[in-house]
């Protein structure tokens, strides 16, 4: 009999394990990942899933900011910081930080925003670097070239 109870727990455990992959599967996959998502560093899923090392560990300019993630959809994928009320800070910081990866700022530009490569990367990664100084909102973009 006792055989027959552990035969029963571990088939119920293993139908519930199997019911959570399902369950995460399909919500991965009917999320909208063809879509922009945004959200805060504390949602852990997202900011661990969807964040890249350099969006991540890029200076924090204000308490006030949240990140997207841009699947491209036919273009490369991209991922955003956005700092509100961040008039007074500027983007100093952040063109430092992109200076010590590396970067370096190209003479042209995407309308106002500041284009960022590596010199020596002929198809790298890009960031884009927007002030807007109506609304004091900074934007670093990483543009991800694979």
């Amino acid at each position: 009999m006792t055989t027959l109870l552990k035969v029963i727990k571990w088939c119920a455990l293993l139908a519930v394990t199997v019911l959570i992959l399902v369950w995460l599967f399909v919500w991965l996959v009917a999320s909208g990942s063809d879509e922009t998502t945004a959200y805060k560093e504390n949602d852990c899923f997202n900011y661990h899933t969807l964040t890249d090392k350099d969006i991540e560990n890029a200076p924090r300019l204000t308490d006030d900011f949240y990140f997207e993630s841009h699947p491209g959809d036919g273009y490369a994928p991209s991922n955003s910081i956005i700092f509100k009320g961040a008039g007074a800070v500027g983007t100093a910081p952040l063109r430092s930080y992109l200076e010590k990866l590396g970067y370096t700022k190209e003479k042209r530009s995407l309308g106002e925003k500041e284009i960022w490569s590596k010199p020596d990367q002929l198809n790298g990664d890009l960031f884009y670097l927007y002030f807007n100084a109506a609304t004091g909102e900074v934007e670093l973009t990483k543009v991800i070239n694979k």
